[in-house]
């Protein structure tokens, strides 16, 4: 099938019987810009706020969300609606990388080919909305919530402030299931991350005084090299399926000419520790390293995320059948760690793969999209028994 507006197949639409409706709601999807950073996620927030109006839910609200602290932060966005005693959150992110070099055409417009659907964010994760949306157009919706999420690309700010602003007939949620590109396995476990920085200060100085002065650029490199050499030392052990801790050392940033003495240095780094593991115990373990190579330098931590660990994963069986049966471990993080952190069991679900996603002309089959279409349709209706 070509590309362009209209479907000139029905082959694809016989083998799928749900595909039509499915691809006139990712559509416009694909068209709103909410590129993270640059896009405006407020605008398709918007937009899917009537679409949730339409579907007389007992509850909506939509909320604008700085990325930042400082003035002139960009804002991200999130939409929730419920219907009765929410137990069940659908949840999905709106917004989507930068464009990457490479593209056939435009990648705000949704292209249509024999097999898939191409266009940024049809895999991560547009195309998941568009199913659920498929999806409660099919299934009046009872006890449970949806919410469309922003700055999953980014910070994260919207699915904080969620739990942080949960309203009280969200309280008793139990469990959510937060859409990815997972080829419609379920996941229930991937690591967390942590990031940080080594600052070391000296006085600084000209370059002939260098014998008496601090060597904050020195001494950074032997804090890099002793946590090089303990990442090296953890690859072979962790528990099963999350051998090491992906230790990486980015940067490492000091000094303005050969004949300066810096007076700072900074060393960048991050890890991912797997499921167990609270990142608290790996930021005891990377400061006290530190501080056994450079007893003056200092250790400040950029970002911290959970690892997710999905409590009671068969509890998901009602919803989504056999594919919780055989549960997949995810080399990618998701916010699915938030929520299952605030006390709601998560599972990670949803069509494409992610070899798909931040790509040049990101695609995701036919099949897939009706595959996870006809998950959610059951999840809604085994709420209604």
């Amino acid at each position: 099938m070509p590309d362009g507006r209209e479907f000139d197949n029905a082959a694809p639409v016989r083998q799928f019987p749900r595909l039509q409706r499915i691809l006139e709601k990712l559509r416009p999807l694909i068209a709103a810009d909410t590129r993270n950073p640059g896009g405006d996620e407020s605008c398709l927030a918007e937009l899917l706020e009537g679409i949730l109006r339409s579907l007389k839910p007992d509850g909506l609200i939509r909320q604008s969300v700085p990325k930042g602290s400082g003035p002139g932060a960009e804002m991200a966005a999130y939409v929730v609606a419920w219907w009765g005693r929410p137990r069940l959150l659908l949840n999905a992110h709106l917004d989507t990388v930068p464009f990457s070099d490479g593209w056939s055409g435009d990648p705000l417009e949704l292209g249509l080919r024999e097999d898939r659907a191409v266009g940024l964010g049809t895999a991560d994760t547009k195309g998941a909305i568009a199913a659920i949306l498929t999806a409660l157009g099919e299934v009046p919706p009872r006890d449970c919530a949806v919410l469309f999420s922003g700055d999953e690309e980014g910070g994260s700010a919207c699915m904080e402030a969620f739990l942080r602003n949960r309203p009280p007939e969200l309280e008793l949620l139990e469990r959510a299931i937060v859409c990815e590109p997972t080829g419609c396995l379920v996941g229930t476990r991937h690591r967390g991350i942590l990031s940080g920085e080594v600052e070391v200060r000296g006085e600084g100085g000209h370059s002939s005084l260098a014998d008496g002065l601090p060597a904050p650029i020195w001494e950074v490199s032997r804090v890099a090299s002793a946590l090089g050499a303990w990442g090296q030392s953890q690859r072979a052990h962790g528990p099963d399926g999350f051998p090491g801790l992906c230790l990486n050392l980015a940067e490492i940033r000091g000094g303005s000419a050969y004949n300066v003495v810096p007076s700072r240095a900074v060393l960048v780094f991050s890890l991912r520790p797997p499921p167990g593991v609270p990142n608290e115990t790996i930021q005891k373990e990377i400061e006290s390293r530190v501080r056994q190579v450079s007893a003056g330098a200092a250790v400040h931590w950029i970002s911290s995320q959970p690892s997710l660990s999905t409590a009671e994963p068969q509890g998901f069986t009602p919803f989504l059948g056999e594919a919780c049966q055989s549960p997949v471990d995810l080399a990618f993080w998701t916010e699915a760690a938030l929520l299952e952190r605030a006390g709601i069991a998560a599972v990670v679900f949803g069509p494409g793969r992610i070899e798909q996603a931040h790509v040049a002309d990101e695609w995701v089959h036919y099949e897939q999209l009706e595959a996870a279409t006809e998950s959610f349709v059951h999840s809604l209706r085994s709420l209604q028994s």
